[in-house]
């Protein structure tokens, strides 16, 4: 709160209100003792700057001392200095702000020995642990990496954890987030595929089996995964301490979009998640801090771009550009620090800027130095500024007119799921305010930014169905309002998919079965066309691990395909609305014949039509029907046609033309004027059916 005075009084003296700001990172001198601190905030003063984002999380590890996790391992550092603490100290008597910088999904590095301190978290969730308590990376080519996977819940939990807590030891002026995103890979390979989360992806979406590289459903859920955290991370900050700020270092890679459609092709919305356009859109972002480090020689055009695009879209928040001056000499700096100043065609400005670095000032040399000594930069830089400033006001901070909403579901027994994608709408209880609409995140929180003052209902549901309606609470302007709620698995009874079960004993691959239970879907739906689909009526069957397609859904029965598997026993599980059924076992069999009907089509040919027969050659996918024009698979084991208890000749067993899972047997009866046929298949015979 000191900090807030402090500032709150030099922005009444000071003139102009602009940040010039510092990013200050760990791998430099410049905080890890007390002169070093010391002389970076005269740097800083000196060059009128006005904020230091500094680096207290590099590696999972803190430098500072009132933390969750162990001290960070750099020789440079003695563990017992709080160097953040002391930073505010010295920082804030000099009128210069202070952010918390947080490394956010990097654990360790996997080119280096492991930490040394037994306690580091990477000891208990990297990449030696196992099952679900491995928290790690993975790649699309199964590499295990040196960061912690967004997508599992473990992670989120505890990264917002150890991101919020110093907010109530500190006197921070802002909380600062670094890769908070994916890590980026080759044009070839993407991350994301740890175990749990490719296993939720799964479950929210009805999937099996591994996600397609470009599938856009699992792009859509790895950038829900980063957006949920600083989502979870912003109200959790804002909620103890209002005035503090959010911020994030944000990825800008290559040349900037012209047009908002442009957005959804750049690196950060498409290679590495990181939808921050809508985090500034959403005000899950107080100040938006871009990475245009670019070489001015080079591209300087990319810099124009990127920085005409974000003066125009920061929406209800802020934008400051972080400008690469380790790429560039100061000369070039100081060109770009005015062209990012500078009104962009529609007149809109940025909150300053942010140079990168405090320690790596200008264009460096061989041995990565500075080539120039930083402290002619910081001359430069103060003589271009002319004036110290304070940083801008923002006002929703300081005379907010709008509230927010924060909350968890809690379930307490059942599977760890059930608190997952639980649909969250909030309403107002006078109907002055428009409704809004979410879904928890993996680890059941919630959240909604930015909702005029008003009394708001909110509702908790899955499925179409309502789960939990909460008291009606007040949201008040610059506060946040916290929905708690604890439910039990009792209170998923009317929707969750369970008494499941086969509705015969035994089934072939590509047999057409039945399944009944409860719940098994919201409503009535049937397949329209051919292959059948994997999802229908928001329902899917996974049988042996792999996606079965449907014929059709009803609360109380599924009608599907079974794959084409050999497999000792089959296992199915429901799926609906990101909830699993108890599992279903059947029997396999290599045949299940049933003959569903016959057809005189000659004097003596027979046809009958059947399901059952099992696996065909060539391999069909099951789901798809068998098309004439490319030729028709065959039944793989022999088939036998026996008429009045005598064996005839087969003319063709295979499937039968686009139907999925039904085959058709044509059979030379000779002169038979009638009679009773049956197929006997692999051992197995079928029923009897007259002719």
């Amino acid at each position: 709160m000191r900090a807030l005075a402090v500032l709150a009084l030099a922005a009444a003296i000071l003139p102009a209100q602009q940040y010039r700001a510092f990013w200050a990172d760990a791998f430099h001198a410049g905080f890890k003792s007390p002169a070093e601190v010391d002389q970076m905030v005269d740097d800083v003063a000196s060059a009128h700057g006005n904020a230091i984002f500094v680096q207290v999380r590099r590696r999972a590890d803190s430098y500072y001392l009132e933390t969750k996790e162990v001290p960070a391992q750099d020789a440079a550092y003695s563990p017992g200095f709080d160097a953040l603490r002391y930073l505010i100290e010295r920082a804030h008597a000099r009128g210069i702000e202070v952010h918390a910088w947080f490394v956010v999904y990097p654990v360790w590095p996997t080119t280096i020995a492991p930490p040394l301190n037994p306690r580091h978290i990477w000891h208990a969730h990297g990449p030696r642990a196992s099952g679900p308590e491995m928290w790690m990376d993975v790649s699309s080519t199964g590499a295990i990496g040196g960061a912690f996977d967004p997508g599992h819940p473990g992670v989120q939990a505890y990264l917002a954890d150890v991101i919020t807590d110093p907010v109530g030891k500190y006197d921070l002026d802002g909380v600062h987030l670094d890769y908070v995103r994916y890590q980026e890979l080759t044009a070839s390979s993407s991350n994301g595929w740890n175990p749990v989360a490719v296993e939720r992806f799964n479950r929210l979406e009805g999937r099996a089996g591994s996600p397609a590289l470009r599938d856009p459903a699992w792009a859509e859920f790895r950038r829900r995964q980063v957006t949920q955290l600083v989502r979870q991370i912003y109200l959790r900050t804002i909620e103890m301490k209002p005035w503090v700020k959010v911020s994030a270092a944000l990825i800008s890679w290559g040349n900037g979009p012209l047009t908002d459609a442009a957005w959804a092709s750049t690196d950060a919305y498409a290679t590495v998640f990181q939808d921050w356009r809508s985090w500034v859109e959403e005000g899950i972002l107080d100040i938006a801090m871009p990475m245009h480090y670019f070489d001015d020689r080079r591209n300087a055009s990319f810099l124009d771009r990127w920085v005409e695009f974000a003066k125009d879209r920061q929406f209800r928040r802020r934008y400051l550009p972080g400008l690469g001056v380790y790429l560039n000499d100061i000369d070039d700096s100081v060109s770009q620090i005015r062209r990012a100043l500078a009104p962009s065609a529609a007149g809109n400005t940025p909150a300053g800027v942010v140079f990168y670095s405090y320690a790596s000032t200008n264009r460096l040399n061989a041995a990565g130095l500075p080539i120039t000594p930083n402290s002619e930069f910081y001359r430069r830089v103060g003589e271009f500024f002319g004036a110290p400033a304070a940083p801008p006001v923002l006002d929703w901070k300081v005379r907010p007119s709008l509230g927010h909403i924060a909350g968890r579901l809690t379930v307490t027994g059942g599977p760890e799921w059930l608190n997952d994608g639980v649909t969250v709408d909030v309403s107002s209880d006078t109907g002055a305010a428009a409704a809004r609409s979410g879904v928890t995140d993996g680890t059941g929180a919630f959240g909604f930014v930015d909702l005029p003052p008003d009394r708001y209902r909110l509702r908790l549901s899955r499925g179409g169905r309502v789960l939990f309606d909460a008291t009606p609470r007040d949201v008040v302007a610059g506060r946040v309002t916290r929905f708690d709620v604890r439910l039990s698995p009792a209170d998923f009874t009317g929707v969750l998919p369970r008494n499941v079960r086969f509705a015969g004993r035994v089934a072939a691959p590509g047999d057409i079965v039945t399944i009944e239970g409860e719940n098994l879907a919201g409503g009535e739906a049937y397949a329209g066309s051919v292959p059948l689909p994997g999802v229908l009526g928001g329902v899917s069957v996974i049988v042996n691990g792999t996606q079965a397609p449907l014929y059709s859904v009803t609360p109380s029965r599924i009608v599907l395909v079974m794959p084409y598997q050999s497999a000792p026993r089959w296992t199915a599980i429901v799926r609906r609305d990101g909830m699993d059924s108890n599992p279903a076992d059947l029997d396999w069999a290599a045949a299940n014949p049933v003959i569903l009907g016959v057809r005189r089509a000659a004097p003596n040919l027979l046809e009958i039509y059947a399901t059952g027969l099992g696996a065909v050659e060539p391999p069909l996918a099951a789901g798809l029907g068998a098309d004439p024009s490319v030729g028709l698979s065959r039944v793989a084991q022999p088939v036998t046609v026996e008429v009045n208890g005598n064996a005839v000749t087969v003319v063709y067993a295979g499937l039968s033309p686009y139907v999925p899972g039904r085959y058709q047997v044509n059979a030379d009866v000779g002169e038979a004027a009638g009679g009773v046929v049956r197929l006997v298949v692999a051992g197995a015979v079928s029923n009897s059916v007259a002719f």
